[in-house]
């Protein structure tokens, strides 16, 4: 992948994360409560889940993941189809995704103490309330933590994608093998140079 491909990737993947950021905040904070109107009133139980903020930060969050999930699955495959395979890149572009996530809550408590933020980082950090207030981490720590447990998943979700894909047309395989070689030949021949 050249720099300009990487770079588009990366601002798309940011993008689309900063999208469903909100999305999933709009998900699980509104419409996640209103299926509470469809059950009974006798099953009290599932309308306190239904209700609850924190089962509805778990519900956007995992409305979050499958998005992502399902793109870094499709991404995966085409990088292999395309011989673009690069998990340094991917890595790259989720670091920054953390980056781009997680920077503005350690600034919450400045703009806390006026109000002024308050609907941005209750609609930015929604989808890790349940780690914040259901299980008690600190909020910085649950915004790392909500952030990077997601970003792990996606890792895994490429590098799956990419090894099925590879499995089933193995000459991808043998073509990142050659080029492994080659740049160990490469490698090689330069040290002896020298």
């Amino acid at each position: 992948m050249d720099s300009l491909k990487f770079l588009l990737y990366t601002l798309a993947r940011v993008g689309i994360m900063i999208v469903l950021v909100f999305f999933a905040a709009v998900c699980g904070r509104i419409l996640f409560p209103l299926l509470a109107s469809f059950v009974p009133d006798s099953m009290t139980g599932l309308n306190d889940f239904f209700t609850d903020r924190n089962c509805g930060s778990f519900a956007g969050w995992l409305i979050m993941l499958i998005f992502m999930a399902v793109l870094f699955f499709d991404d995966g495959k085409r990088h292999a189809a395309y011989e673009q395979w690069s998990a340094v890149n991917v890595s790259i572009t989720l670091i920054i995704m953390l980056m781009v996530y997680f920077i503005p809550a350690i600034f919450r408590d400045s703009f806390a103490k006026d109000g002024q933020g308050a609907v941005f980082y209750e609609y930015a950090y929604f989808t890790d309330r349940w780690l914040y207030e259901g299980i008690g981490l600190e909020y910085t720590l649950s915004a790392a933590v909500g952030i990077g447990l997601m970003l792990a998943i996606l890792l895994a979700m490429y590098v799956l994608s990419f090894k099925a894909y590879a499995k089933k047309h193995p000459v991808i395989l043998r073509q990142t093998d050659h080029s492994a070689q080659a740049d160990g030949d490469a490698d090689g021949e330069e040290t002896e140079q020298s």
